[in-house]
């Protein structure tokens, strides 16, 4: 049964570094790409650095500001680290066990 890859990948949601590598490793196809808004360190949810890599984690394009706004967004909900209103108990998001 072999996965499903990918031309493009991207997140509306910040995620951590070896989240974004273990996507662009795992499920995209060869120059595959991988847009998403990823912390500037593990576990901070409060700035991220809006990022495309490719299928080896290589960065071919990063911004700090998309125009006029900082790269701020919604952390991802299911890490345990995740911080602000966005997350666990105030979002109702539950882990699977």
């Amino acid at each position: 049964n072999k996965q499903q890859k990918y031309d493009v990948i991207a997140f509306n949601f910040a995620v951590n570094p070896n989240k974004a590598l273990m996507f662009s490793k795992e499920l995209l196809k060869e120059n595959g790409a991988l847009l998403a808004p990823i912390n500037v360190q593990t576990d901070y949810w409060m700035r991220q650095v809006y990022t495309l890599i490719d299928t080896n984690g290589k960065i071919l394009w990063s911004a700090n500001e998309v125009g006029a706004w900082s790269v701020l967004f919604q952390p991802d909900v299911t890490q345990d680290t995740c911080q602000g209103i966005w997350c666990s108990p105030y979002n109702g998001f539950k882990k699977l066990k």
